[in-house]
C-alpha cells in the first residue's frame, strides 16, 4: 500500500485511459496514473510528493504555456471549498468551474483521505496518441461490470456502450451508431425525460434521470441513469458518458411507502374526525375528559371537566386541586379509589358530590376511567370521563323516599284493617251485631284505600313500561260526577265538596282513567287544604274542549313550581307540607292520562288569597 492507497486502487486507476492524479488533504500530489505519466512525460522520481501547484504545472506542461493563471485558481478552489467536497453540488460546480476536469473523493474512516482528480485525455501539441491499449484495457473493465455504461455523442449515438447493456436489452441496443431510445422507453417517461436532457445538454451540465425501459423479454424495468458532460480541451462539447443501475426494486419499495403513506394519512384523518365527533359527543352528553398522571398527580383535563368542578379554564391542574371541590365526607373515599388505581390498577368508578368551587352548588359527579400501564406492567396513567349524575342521585333518592312512604302508607291500611277486623270478630262474639256494620264499612273504606295506592304504583308501573292503556268511549260526565259526589261525601267530613256545575255533557273519553284523575285532584286538594274549607269542582265544554277543574284555598303553589308539580316524585320545597304524607305520584299519573287524550293539565296558584286551582282540557 503506497501513501495509504490499496494495491488494487492504483492497478485499477493505472488501466484507465485517461489522466489521473491522487491529491492529499494536505493538496500534496501522492501519485499519477500511468497514462498521465506516459502521456504527458511526467517523470515519476520527481512527480510524487509534490505540492499540488507543481503537480499541475507537470501535467499541463507543453499543453498550454499560460496555464499558470489555471493551476492557481484549482489550487484555491481545492483549498477553499475543502469542507464540502464530498457534496454533489461541490463536484458539478467544479465540473462547470474548469470544463474537462473533475475529481472525486475516498473517504478513511468518515474523512477525506484523498482526491482523485481526472484531467481526461489530454493530448500533446503535434503528437498523435495511439490510445487502444488503454481502450482495450476500459472495454475490459466495464464489460465485467453489472452497471450499465455507455458513451453517447451530442447527437445522442452510441460511440460505446458495454456489455452490461446487452444483457439487459438483448441486441436492442447496437454497439455503436443510431439509436431510437422513445422506442424503448415508457411512453409516461419520456416527455420528461427528453426536457431534462435538452435542458443539460444547452447548460453543458450533469444529468441525472428515472424511467421505465423495456428489457430483452418486453418488460418494463426502471433505470437511474447519470450522464457526465464529454468536453475536449477546446471546450467543446462532445456528449456524455452515461452510467446507469437497476432501480425496479427501490422503485417499487417507494411506491409501497407512499402507498402506506397514503393510507396512514386517511387513517390520520379518519382518527381526528373519530376525535372530533367523539369530542362532539362528549359536549352533546356534557361529558367531561381527563388524563391523569400517577406520579406526578397532573392533570390534562377538557373545559367540560374544568366547568364541572368550576376550575380554572386554562393553566395546568393538579389532584389537590379537584378533591378540594369533593364534599369533605367523600374525599377519603375519593383517594382511596385513586391509591388502588395507582397500586392494583383497578379500574375507576366512584359517585361523590361535590360544592362547585365558583357557584357553590352542590352536584353528584360519576368519575369512570381506565388505567394504562408501561411495558413492565406498572400503572402510570389513569384515563377517565366524569358525568353530572345529579339528577339521577335525585331520582334515586326519591326512589329511596318513595319506597319508604310506600311502607309506611300501605302498612297504616293493613293496620286499621288488621284492628278492625279483630273488633269485628269480639263484637260478634258477644252479640253486639248493631256495630258490624259500621266497622265493616270502615273495612271497606281501608281497602279502598289501599286499592287506589295499589292502582296508583300499577299504573307508574305501566308508563315505564308504555303499557297503560287508555279506552275511549262515549259517557254522561254528570253520571261520572254524581259517583265521586256520593263516594266523597259518604267517606270525606273534614272538607265541603262543592259542584258547581250539573250540565250534561256526553264526552269521549276513558271513563275510568278521567274517574282517576277527577279523584287524585280532589284528594289533593283536600290534603293541602285546612279543615272546614270548601273544594270547588267545575266543569265545561268551551271550543270543543272538555274544560275541568279544581279550586281549594290550601297552601298554595311555589314560585317556579308549577310545571314542576307534575314531575314524577317531585315534591315540594314548601316547609308546610313537610308533614303531609305523599309520594309524588298522583299528579303524575294525572298528566300522563290526559297526555294520552291528548290534553293538557296545568295549575294555578291564586295570588290575592291562599289556595290554587288544577285544570285539564281534553279534545272532544
Amino acid at each position: 500500500m503506497k501513501h495509504g492507497l490499496s494495491a488494487e486502487l492504483i492497478e485499477s486507476l493505472n488501466l484507465v485511459p485517461s489522466c489521473i492524479i491522487i491529491v492529499s488533504p494536505d493538496l500534496s500530489v501522492l501519485m499519477a496514473n500511468e497514462y498521465a505519466k506516459n502521456y504527458c512525460r511526467i517523470n515519476s522520481e520527481k512527480f510524487d510528493d509534490l505540492m499540488l501547484p507543481k503537480g499541475l504545472e507537470e501535467i499541463f506542461k507543453g499543453v498550454d504555456p499560460s496555464s499558470d493563471k489555471q493551476i492557481r485558481i484549482i489550487k484555491r478552489w481545492f483549498a477553499d471549498n475543502f469542507d464540502k467536497l464530498s457534496a454533489s453540488h461541490a463536484k458539478l460546480e467544479f465540473i462547470n468551474a474548469f470544463p474537462g476536469i473533475s475529481y472525486n473523493t475516498l473517504s478513511i474512516e468518515s474523512q477525506i483521505g484523498a482526491i482523485i482528480v481526472n484531467f481526461g485525455i489530454i493530448p500533446r501539441f503535434g503528437e498523435e496518441i495511439t490510445v487502444s491499449e488503454y481502450e482495450l484495457a476500459f472495454r475490459s473493465m466495464t464489460n465485467d461490470t453489472e452497471i450499465l455504461i455507455s458513451i453517447v455523442d451530442d447527437y445522442g449515438n452510441i460511440k460505446f456502450r458495454n456489455y452490461a447493456w446487452e444483457r439487459f436489452m438483448g441486441k436492442g441496443m447496437p454497439n455503436e451508431g443510431r439509436f431510437r431510445w422513445e422506442d424503448s422507453i415508457h411512453h409516461d417517461d419520456m416527455e420528461a425525460f427528453q426536457q431534462h436532457l435538452y435542458e443539460a445538454i444547452q447548460s453543458r451540465s450533469a444529468f441525472s434521470a428515472e424511467f421505465r425501459m423495456q428489457d430483452y423479454l418486453g418488460k418494463y424495468r426502471w433505470l437511474k441513469i447519470r450522464g457526465t458532460p464529454r468536453l475536449n480541451i477546446h471546450n467543446r462539447f462532445l456528449g456524455y458518458i452515461c452510467t446507469g443501475i437497476e432501480i425496479s426494486e427501490a422503485k417499487h419499495h417507494m411506491e409501497d411507502l407512499i402507498r402506506l403513506n397514503d393510507e396512514l394519512l386517511k387513517s390520520h384523518d379518519q382518527l381526528i374526525a373519530k376525535k372530533e365527533e367523539l369530542q362532539a359527543a362528549f359536549d352533546a352528553a356534557e361529558l367531561g375528559s381527563c388524563s391523569l398522571d400517577i406520579a406526578t398527580l397532573k392533570l390534562e383535563m377538557s373545559k367540560e371537566y374544568r366547568n364541572h368542578y368550576g376550575l380554572p379554564l386554562t393553566g395546568d391542574i393538579n389532584w389537590e386541586m379537584v378533591t378540594a371541590a369533593v364534599e369533605p365526607e367523600y374525599r377519603t373515599e375519593v383517594n382511596f379509589v385513586l391509591d388502588q388505581a395507582a397500586t392494583q390498577g383497578t379500574p375507576v368508578d366512584s359517585t361523590y358530590p361535590i360544592r362547585h368551587l365558583i357557584s357553590g352548588e352542590r352536584k353528584w359527579m360519576r368519575v369512570v376511567g381506565k388505567v394504562r400501564r408501561n411495558e413492565h406492567n406498572i400503572p402510570i396513567s389513569v384515563f377517565a370521563v366524569v358525568m353530572d349524575v345529579t339528577r339521577y342521585m335525585e331520582e334515586e333518592n326519591r326512589k329511596n323516599e318513595f319506597i319508604a312512604m310506600v311502607s309506611h302508607e300501605l302498612k297504616t291500611p293493613l293496620t286499621s284493617i288488621n284492628g278492625f277486623a279483630q273488633l269485628l270478630s269480639y263484637k260478634g262474639s258477644h252479640g253486639k251485631s248493631e256495630a258490624v256494620t259500621i266497622i265493616a264499612d270502615k273495612i271497606q273504606r281501608q281497602v279502598k284505600r289501599m286499592g287506589r295506592l295499589i292502582e296508583g304504583f300499577l299504573n307508574i308501573s305501566k308508563l315505564d313500561a308504555s303499557q297503560l292503556e287508555i279506552i275511549k268511549e262515549r259517557f254522561n260526565l254528570i253520571d261520572l260526577i254524581k259517583e265521586m259526589r256520593e263516594e266523597f261525601i259518604n267517606e270525606i267530613s273534614t272538607h265541603e265538596i262543592v259542584f258547581t256545575s250539573t250540565a250534561n255533557h256526553v264526552i269521549h273519553a276513558d271513563r275510568e282513567r278521567i274517574g282517576m284523575v277527577i279523584h287524585n285532584l280532589i284528594s289533593n286538594s283536600m290534603k293541602y287544604s285546612p279543615p272546614g274549607s270548601a273544594i270547588i269542582i267545575n266543569y265545561k265544554l268551551q271550543d270543543g274542549n272538555l274544560l275541568f277543574s279544581v279550586s281549594d284555598q290550601g297552601i298554595g303553589i311555589l314560585p317556579g313550581e308549577e310545571e314542576r308539580l307534575f314531575k314524577r316524585y317531585f315534591r315540594s320545597k314548601n316547609r308546610r307540607i313537610y308533614t303531609i304524607a305523599g309520594f309524588g305520584i298522583g299528579l303524575y299519573i294525572c298528566a300522563q292520562i290526559i297526555r294520552l287524550h291528548n290534553g293538557l293539565i296545568w295549575a294555578e296558584s291564586h295570588s290575592k288569597q291562599n289556595g290554587s286551582t288544577f285544570n285539564f282540557s281534553i279534545p272532544q
